[in-house]
């Protein structure tokens, strides 16, 4: 890079987001650290979504550059896989994952380079907590706090941050470039940031500021009821076996990439694709032996109970 200012990408997955979106882009230009390119991918090209963008970006002659193509229309996942993709790692020091109807508090960027820039070369992941808002109350809420350690054995079986708050270096894009080809789509594109980077010896890195506005629509719930409710739903997703679908899907991905993996970390991912379906005494000492853990309490128990359902 020709600038001693850390350039930065922001990856943009768009798809029916006209009604927020200007919120979005302005609290790009509100960045203490501007992002010097917005790179935005339309899953739904007819929409009107594309063109709010494009007009926005007409507007402002200042950076970053604003840049539109055409997505995959496969869902949100394959969605970013695209995005991240498609980026040129030479021609950009970090990336950053956006949502389009969020606002971004000033501090985001800048905070996530400062962070990352201490970690030298590693591949480095950063997330951060947030503040889920409702923009119709007002009210605000800070997302749970997730405790280190954030190694691949907690990887495995819980995501730590949300997508909308992910950074990456350089070498980590780099990483994931270097996984995606051939590979089998993973259930979240954010867990699987988290999988990949601390399963090849990266570094993750939590935040512990919000650093931006989580917007909760109409049907979404805010505060203890939220908290209560998801924790409901997550466990259903044991019972019900949504949650083995995505330990189906994270396996294939992973081990499709496997050789990008420590040789320990790699070890522990066949190990879990081996035993998660062997008798009752095997899969619980496996849990026992390995470490796999989710944080908290309750989700650890529930971990526990899905291996005992071989729900896992």
């Amino acid at each position: 890079m020709a600038s001693s200012q850390p350039h930065v990408t922001v990856l943009l997955a768009l798809y029916d987001g006209c009604e927020h979106l200007e919120e979005q882009l302005r609290s790009y230009l509100d960045q203490s650290l501007r992002p010097a390119r917005v790179l935005a991918s339309d899953d739904r090209p007819h929409d009107g979504t594309g063109a709010v963008f494009q007009n926005f970006g007409t507007q402002v002659t200042a950076p970053p550059c604003w840049d539109l193509i055409e997505g995959p229309q496969q869902g949100l996942t394959r969605n970013f896989l695209h995005l991240l993709a498609t980026v040129n790692p030479t021609e950009t020091d970090y990336v950053a994952l956006s949502d389009q109807d969020d606002i971004w508090l000033p501090e985001k960027l800048q905070s996530a380079v400062h962070h990352i820039a201490a970690q030298g070369d590693r591949p480095v992941l950063l997330g951060t907590r947030s503040w889920e808002w409702s923009p119709s109350t007002g009210q605000k809420v800070l997302s749970r706090h997730i405790p280190p350690p954030l190694n691949f054995a907690h990887a495995l079986v819980q995501n730590y941050a949300g997508g909308n708050t992910m950074v990456l270096n350089r070498s980590a894009l780099k990483l994931v470039q270097a996984a995606l080809p051939g590979m089998p789509q993973p259930a979240l594109h954010d867990w699987w940031l988290y999988q990949l980077i601390s399963g090849a010896g990266g570094v993750v890195l939590l935040d512990p500021e919000p650093r931006l506005l989580y917007r909760q629509h109409s049907d979404n719930q805010v505060g203890a009821n939220a908290t209560l409710h998801s924790k409901l739903r997550r466990f259903g997703h044991m019972l019900t076996g949504t949650y083995r679908k995505w330990m189906d899907q994270n396996i294939s991905a992973l081990q499709s990439h496997a050789n990008l993996l420590t040789p320990d970390n790699k070890a522990l991912l066949d190990r879990l694709a081996q035993e998660r379906s062997a008798s009752l005494c095997t899969r619980l000492n496996m849990l026992a032996d390995t470490g796999l853990h989710r944080k908290g309490r309750s989700n650890q128990a529930a971990l526990w109970i899905a291996a005992a359902l071989r729900r896992m």
